[in-house]
């Protein structure tokens, strides 16, 4: 049991002190199927290049799948097709894990957005562990015209909360939207995180992205630690995953 502790606090750890410093965003209510008659943003690109691999994960959450999984969820966020985030998002509404004691008690699925500002200090932020409300801000997003690109996707570790079939993973994804301050996330707007999916029911239960308003780097620069380049990728052309 401590060292679970250890190995779920070492990769949480920078998360979960955002979630208690900064709290949840303060938006006002929206129904879900506000702003969905927007005209529609292109799909995501459906190629996929996988550069390397590991056969010792767990079923559905390799590379490719895992990959397909992140852009069927950005696109239903791009589109605002509110039925298809549901099933591919998961935030609990129960208490946590038999693992974790009331005493010691953590979230353990979320989503999260924080934009930090040139301090490294987080001049806005949206968290929530509530499925309901993840659904109206993910319905505001699409009212404010927001879209998301996924570049790349790396796996990490497996066994997260003590369970075999979960899996983290890190990712970097440009965000566009008319809202968003000038400058956040550099020319290419850039956004980087990780989250954490189960490979049984293939839904994304953790996400945690920030953007930075000292981003400099272009889109293959800030992708450039997550995968190898394959011969000839351009970023947007193709999702990049690997292990």
């Amino acid at each position: 049991m401590r060292e679970l502790r250890k190995r779920i606090a070492g990769f949480w750890a920078p998360v979960l002190l955002v979630l208690f410093l900064v709290g949840c965003g303060g938006e006002g209510p929206v129904r879900p199927d506000e702003g969905l008659t927007r005209e529609p943003v292109p799909a995501h690109t459906r190629e996929v290049i996988v550069t390397s691999d590991d056969d010792a994960l767990p079923e559905g959450c390799r590379p490719r799948p895992v990959a397909e999984l992140l852009i069927r969820f950005l696109d239903a966020f791009n589109q605002g097709r509110q039925a298809e985030l549901s099933s591919a998002f998961f935030v609990s509404e129960g208490p946590s894990p038999p693992d974790f004691s009331s005493v010691d008690y953590r979230p353990w699925s979320w989503y999260s957005s924080s934009e930090i500002g040139d301090d490294g200090m987080v001049m806005r932020n949206f968290t929530t562990s509530d499925q309901g409300e993840l659904l109206r801000y993910f319905a505001r997003r699409h009212q404010q015209g927001e879209s998301m690109r996924l570049l790349k996707v790396s796996l990490t570790q497996t066994g997260l909360l003590d369970m075999e079939s979960n899996v983290g993973f890190v990712f970097v994804v440009t965000r566009e939207a008319p809202d968003l301050p000038v400058g956040l996330g550099g020319p290419a707007r850039i956004a980087y995180g990780k989250g954490a999916l189960n490979c049984e029911n293939l839904r994304i239960f953790t996400w945690t992205m920030d953007m930075k308003t000292q981003e400099k780097r272009t889109e293959r620069q800030a992708a450039d630690w997550l995968c190898t380049d394959p011969p000839g990728w351009r970023p947007g052309e193709a999702v990049v995953a690997c292990t």
